[in-house]
């Protein structure tokens, strides 16, 4: 069992402490992409058992590794196109070239102790799973650089 620090429902200037038990963290992992929507949104993590245990489990080094993999695995997969490795939406070979180093650089702060924001994190994983995102190819896809620099933005820490 964990406890949560999370902000009054009444009352978001106060705090309340609950126990977060075996079932609400079964739940947030079956919710992850409706919390991460929000977590993406700005909601704070401590606004609700579910998304505080979401954003946990989002800055935790296992999340944050499986994500530094996945982008590696778009880099090479754009680098390597004759290789296919499943059936999926084909990402955009061109947009993944154009903006590798930015996210080389995204994976690697991934694999650092430093904080990261699970606003960010957050905005990164539905970044890569979004098969209608600016990542895959199709028509209508918006280009990556700038939704790359608004998750170099949300990971960012922030005080208060």
């Amino acid at each position: 069992m964990t406890t949560l620090v999370l902000a009054d429902k009444r009352d978001p200037s106060c705090l309340v402490v609950e126990r977060s038990r075996a079932a609400a963290r079964v739940r947030a992992r079956m919710r992850g992409r409706q919390l991460d929507r929000a977590l993406a949104q700005g909601v704070s993590p401590d606004s609700s058992a579910g998304l505080s245990v979401r954003a946990h489990d989002l800055i935790g080094v296992r999340a944050r590794s499986r994500l530094a993999q996945s982008i590696r695995r778009v880099v090479d997969e754009a680098t390597h196109p004759l290789r296919p490795r499943h059936f999926a939406v084909p990402i955009c070979r061109s947009k993944v070239w154009r903006s590798r180093e930015a996210l080389q650089e995204i994976a690697d702060r991934l694999v650092t102790s430093e904080p990261l924001d699970a606003r960010g994190l957050a905005q990164l994983r539905l970044l890569l799973s979004d098969g209608a995102g600016p990542l895959y190819d199709h028509p209508g896809a918006n280009d990556l650089q700038p939704a790359l620099r608004r998750v170099m933005a949300a990971l960012e820490v922030r005080a208060g």
